[in-house]
């Protein structure tokens, strides 16, 4: 089974979640989401990203440190 990894914004507007990848096992994934956790660095965005193109000047999503977190691919995605 694959996992699909993933991190998660909370948004002015809403939440935002940005794939980041797959992973084969549930210990790799696993692996993945804690290195992000310790690494605590934001993951590189497009320049039109909603994050980086809001108006909002305190939206929360220009200062916080997104979710890493993995889950389960539908069988058919991968």
């Amino acid at each position: 089974m694959a996992f699909r990894l993933f991190c998660e914004y909370t948004h002015c507007c809403g939440r935002q979640v940005l794939e980041l990848g797959t992973a084969d096992t549930m210990e790799k994934a696993l692996q993945w989401q804690e290195q992000q956790i310790l690494g605590a660095k934001r993951p590189r965005l497009e320049e039109n990203d909603l994050v980086l193109t809001c108006p909002v000047r305190h939206c929360p999503a220009k200062f916080q440190v997104p979710r890493y977190a993995y889950s389960a691919c539908p069988e058919n995605r991968v």
